[in-house]
């Protein structure tokens, strides 16, 4: 029976090794990649191409949602339950904005929370990166490159071979 595998990681000792195997494996071809530090390495972030501005959509989203539901619901209220007040008209834009503002705000600040939690994958109990020893000491003094085995690109013993050729030591992380 064949284990499923999350993908292989690699271990580096040092940050510039990390980053200059993860700039090869993105010229290689590889896409799906994850890198680890115990440091932030601002030259990892244009190299793994995670420039996602998913989370800020939803947050639009939100706002747009909140906004429209926040008015709406105003317009709403004051067209089924008419109230004559000194011949006022019964839509009053005015009046309704600081309803129809708090509700875009919250909404907005709710897609964007949401769509984080989403796009994160959060709350995530377990990861298959925390059975492997070498991530325990990711948070330490470890640089660890992750090709995950969802790349097209990855084939258990040639992707292990190629990063065998940069680190100090690979291990397969079963699923």
């Amino acid at each position: 029976m064949t284990e499923r595998c999350y993908g292989f990681l690699a271990d580096f000792a040092h940050p510039e090794p990390l980053i200059k195997a993860a700039r090869a494996a993105r010229e290689a071809g590889y896409t799906r990649m994850e890198a680890y530090s115990p440091f932030m390495l601002s030259e990892l972030e244009p190299v793994l191409g995670q420039r996602s501005n998913r989370a800020y959509w939803a947050g639009i989203l939100g706002a747009l949602i909140g906004g429209g539901l926040g008015l709406g619901m105003q317009i709403y209220a004051n067209l089924s339950y008419p109230l004559d007040i000194g011949g006022r008209p019964l839509i009053a834009l005015q009046g309704f904005a600081v309803i129809t503002f708090l509700l875009t705000i919250t909404g907005g600040a709710l897609g964007a929370l949401f769509g984080l939690l989403f796009l994160c994958r959060l709350p995530l109990l377990h990861h298959p990166l925390f059975e492997t020893e070498a991530f325990q000491r990711a948070t330490d003094d470890r640089f660890l490159l992750c090709i995950r085995a969802d790349d097209p690109l990855f084939s258990e013993t040639e992707t292990a071979i190629w990063l065998a050729e940069r680190a100090v030591s690979v291990s397969k992380v079963p699923a």
